[in-house]
């Protein structure tokens, strides 16, 4: 006998909430990342503080749509979303590193 859990919803609820705080996170690092560079070279502060807002902007649609569809699939019992959350974030930390490293190697 398998019991079911008290409320399905829950678990995406927590997980909305924790992709909303790496997007948050995500930014912050970027424009502290961004900011930095500004010291050392205006186009490149500009180019990684782009790139950055976009990746969290999709980050953000991918995530409430994600939300969205693994509502009706929990309700629906059937499977869960697919990875781009997770590569758009990837992405988010590469565009950070990079930016952090040009910091580095240039001032």
């Amino acid at each position: 006998m398998t019991l079911a859990p008290w409320d399905p919803g829950l678990q995406n609820e927590r997980t909305g909430l924790a992709w909303q705080r790496t997007m948050l996170a995500g930014l912050t690092c970027s424009v502290l990342v961004a900011r930095l560079l500004a010291s050392v070279s205006l186009i490149l502060s500009i180019i990684i503080g782009l790139l950055a807002l976009l990746c969290t902007a999709g980050l953000g649609y991918v995530a409430i749509r994600r939300f969205r569809l693994n509502n009706i699939a929990i309700h629906h019992q059937e499977q869960l979303g697919d990875a781009k959350a997770h590569a758009l974030t990837s992405l988010l930390v590469v565009l950070t590193a990079f930016g952090g490293l040009l910091y580095v190697a240039v001032a």
